[in-house]
């Protein structure tokens, strides 16, 4: 591809939202959380077949195609996600993650979600795939017939992003 014409933020012009995000990319190299607390998932109260997301910044580098950049992500408010009711005999696990949605590359929706995405219940069960667009931010271990998820049943699986910013005392990224 050829250099990207006109350049981001130009008067007087206009640009592809893309130059945007390759910009921001230039910035956030990678796709993570940018605090430590981001999206942290925890268990809800009361205990059910929900748990909570925190609120927080998250980087999510597009993956559909090449040269989507990084589009960033806020979470303002803890939000409560539905875990799916447990096989009666058999455990999965599943995913928690955030997923950015860009009609201009597939699909109808220009958002980002953050979803559980339900793994399939065996005898050994793994994790589902991740989704195109998205961050990993915990799995959940869904016992078979468990009728709540608590704190044990969370797996962690955040990464921070890594940064392109050099620290002000001259230092490396």
């Amino acid at each position: 591809m050829a250099i990207r014409t006109p350049p981001s933020w130009q008067q007087n012009s206009s640009h592809p939202a893309e130059n945007d995000r390759l910009s921001v990319q230039a910035l956030w190299a990678t796709t993570g959380i940018i605090t430590p607390t981001s999206m942290a998932i925890a268990q809800n109260s009361p205990a059910g077949m929900s748990v909570l997301c925190a609120s927080g910044w998250a980087s999510i580098v597009g993956t559909t195609q090449t040269n989507m950049g990084t589009y960033m992500s806020y979470n303002d408010a803890s939000a409560v996600l539905t875990v799916t009711t447990a096989h009666a005999t058999l455990a999965r696990i599943d995913l928690v993650c955030a997923t950015v949605r860009d009609a201009y590359y597939t699909g109808a929706f220009n958002d980002v979600i953050i979803q559980v995405v339900a793994g399939t219940a065996a005898g050994s069960p793994v994790a589902p795939a991740l989704p195109a667009n998205s961050i990993t931010l915990a799995t959940i271990a869904v016992a078979a017939a468990v009728l709540s998820i608590v704190t044990a049943d969370i797996t962690d699986t955040r990464v921070l992003s890594t940064t392109n910013i050099p620290t002000l005392n001259g230092g490396t990224p």
